[in-house]
């Protein structure tokens, strides 16, 4: 159980961190938004699980080859975006929707990739998958929705540099998902 939660905790940083950044580009979110952005996050991390876990070793060798550079090139473009927007761009409570779906997707995509690495260990393990989907599941629900939070409580201190610093966070959580592949970190 402890090992279990463990691995939810770390396949739900990203979540969390990505979800800081979020709550930081807006003065408000409404409970609905924060609870919508959380379930997508957790969401994706669980079909990450179940597709790893489904597609097994065999797979895996084939997705671990580009799953670096597609979580790099896909949370790098989103920073890239969220830093433009804080510095060019209209304040984001202009009348623009608070959840942008396609953005929303893409970013829980581009962290949940490693969750599918991590299926693909459980299945060759014969870990019980169960368990494990709803942990990752729950957690990275709370930690989606604390860091909504909590990004909202950093952007109304900072202001709009606030999406300038989730933008970069953002842009380091997908190169040291690329460094750690490419083996620059051990």
């Amino acid at each position: 159980m402890i090992s279990t939660l463990a691995l939810a905790f770390g396949v739900s940083a990203d979540a969390f961190t990505v979800a800081i950044g979020s709550g930081a580009r807006r003065d408000k979110h409404r409970a609905v938004d924060v609870l919508l952005i959380a379930f997508v996050f957790a969401a994706a991390e669980m079909l990450a699980l179940v597709l790893g876990w489904s597609l097994g070793h065999a797979a895996n060798s084939y997705v671990a080859a580009v799953d670096h550079w597609l979580a790099f090139g896909v949370l790098g473009g989103i920073g890239l975006k969220m830093i433009w927007e804080s510095l060019f761009a209209a304040p984001a409570d202009d009348g623009k929707p608070a959840v942008i779906w396609p953005t929303l997707a893409l970013t829980a995509f581009g962290t949940s990739v490693d969750t599918f690495a991590v299926g693909a260990v459980l299945a060759l393990m014969e870990d019980n998958l169960l368990p494990t989907a709803i942990a990752i599941g729950a957690v990275t629900f709370l930690m989606a929705c604390l860091g909504m939070l909590l990004g909202r409580a950093v952007g109304n201190a900072l202001g709009r540099p606030a999406g300038v610093v989730g933008g970069g966070v953002l842009i380091a959580i997908g190169g040291a998902i690329l460094a750690q592949h490419l083996g620059v970190w051990a």
